[in-house]
C-alpha cells in the first residue's frame, strides 16, 4: 500500500469531517486519484476509503457516504480498526462449476 496516499487519505477524511474541506473538494480530489491509479490486492481498504470520498460528489446529502462510514474508513487506515471484506457468489454459479471441475484437467 502506498503509505504516501494512505497518509494523504487519512488528512482528506479528517479535513472533511473537521469541515476544513467542502464536500465537492473531497470527492474532486478522489475522482481525480480513482481516474489517474490502479489498485492491488493490498490494497481495498484504500480504495475503498477514497471510493468513499468519491461518494460526495451528489449535490443530494442522501446520497452522501455516511459521516460513521468515513470515520470507519479512517480507522481502518490508521490500523486501530480491521477491515472486513467479504466475497458473495451465486449458489448456483458455484454449484454449476464445482459439477463441471473435473482433478487433473486443466
Amino acid at each position: 500500500m502506498s503509505e504516501d496516499l494512505r497518509r494523504e487519505t487519512i488528512e482528506k477524511i479528517e479535513d472533511f469531517l473537521a469541515g476544513k474541506i467542502s464536500k465537492a473538494e473531497a470527492a474532486r480530489w478522489a475522482v481525480e486519484i480513482l481516474a489517474k491509479r490502479t489498485f492491488g490486492t493490498n490494497e481495498l481498504v484504500l480504495e475503498d476509503a477514497i471510493t468513499a470520498l468519491a461518494g460526495l460528489h451528489d449535490e443530494d446529502e442522501r446520497f452522501d457516504t455516511a459521516r460513521e462510514d468515513l470515520l470507519y474508513f479512517r480507522n481502518c487506515l490508521l490500523k486501530e480498526t480491521p477491515y472486513l471484506v467479504s466475497i458473495e457468489f451465486p449458489a448456483k454459479q458455484v454449484a454449476e462449476e464445482a459439477d463441471e471441475y473435473k482433478p487433473g484437467e486443466e
